[in-house]
């Protein structure tokens, strides 16, 4: 069970995530704002916002003058809201035992360089449940497929699977949002890149040729917890030891045609499984 004041912080985060906004202003409230809105003590709120702000969740305006409480105002960081908004399914009072508090400024797994720039990104698209976003890790060049007819391939098979879900599902009908990821890896392209992968709701990486850059952007998706879909030509070597355990889908000429004949069906599956983590029930 989660200790006082991670349950203190989970809760104070919650009211300020729900709190609405103006374009390009933040919602800031104070210690008097949110003892009333949560029922905590001032020295419950100060704990619990020191452990939010620690962790690049929260961030406050000290001034003189504003005991009992530590500081001013507070809001919430983009960082915040994207940790808020990763487990969209659940209630509220369930949600928020979710969110993880306790976090060094630049977590594990989390490319170095990031700003908040990029986490209001990755939030933002986390954010848009009528959107699906997937992007395409590759080799640019291979002997195993053309790129430009992969990729090609790749988009037209979510498209028909998105219209497929959609005609299954009309209640909720989702659009796609699809790109293939940039090339080489300079500090900034690869910060570009790893947000890309975070923000994604499937990333579908080919690996025929066991690319090691590749590999890492497979790792990136595997470490955040990002549905993947690993593709590789027909007869081509299994994968690592390591990520073995990832469903593998076989193709011919670049994609365009499965070796599994269900497929489709399965990837309709994928998508409604991303829905329903975007919110949708």
């Amino acid at each position: 069970m989660p200790n006082a004041i991670q349950n203190n912080a989970n809760n104070i985060l919650r009211t300020l995530a729900e709190q609405p906004r103006q374009e390009g202003v933040n919602a800031e409230l104070s210690g008097l704002d949110l003892a009333q809105t949560t029922g905590l003590a001032p020295n419950e709120i100060n704990d619990a916002i020191t452990v939010l702000r620690e962790a690049g969740l929260v961030e406050w305006l000290q001034t003189f003058g504003t005991g009992p409480y530590d500081f001013n105002v507070v809001w919430i960081t983009p960082r915040g809201r994207y940790e808020f908004e990763r487990t969209p399914n659940q209630p509220p009072a369930e949600a928020t035992q979710e969110v993880r508090v306790i976090r060094p400024p630049s977590p594990v797994g989390s490319p170095f360089g990031f700003t908040d720039y990029d986490w209001e990104i990755v939030a933002d698209r986390k954010s848009r449940n009528d959107t699906l976003y997937v992007v395409l890790g590759y080799k640019f060049e291979s002997e195993h497929y053309n790129s430009d007819q992969l990729i090609a391939n790749v988009q037209h098979m979510f498209e028909g699977a998105i219209a497929e879900h959609n005609e299954l599902h009309p209640s909720y009908q989702i659009s796609l949002d699809f790109r293939a990821l940039s090339a080489g890896y300079g500090e900034h392209l690869f910060n570009e890149i790893a947000r890309d992968i975070i923000s994604a709701d499937i990333a579908v990486f080919e690996t025929s040729n066991l690319t090691p850059n590749v590999m890492v952007e497979l790792g990136v998706a595997l470490t955040w917890g990002i549905r993947v879909l690993p593709l590789k030509r027909q007869g081509q070597p299994t994968p690592p030891s390591d990520i073995s355990g990832q469903t593998w889908v076989d193709y011919q000429d670049s994609a365009s045609t499965f070796i599994d004949p269900e497929h489709n069906q399965k990837l309709v599956r994928m998508i409604e499984r991303a829905a329903r983590k975007k919110g949708h029930t």
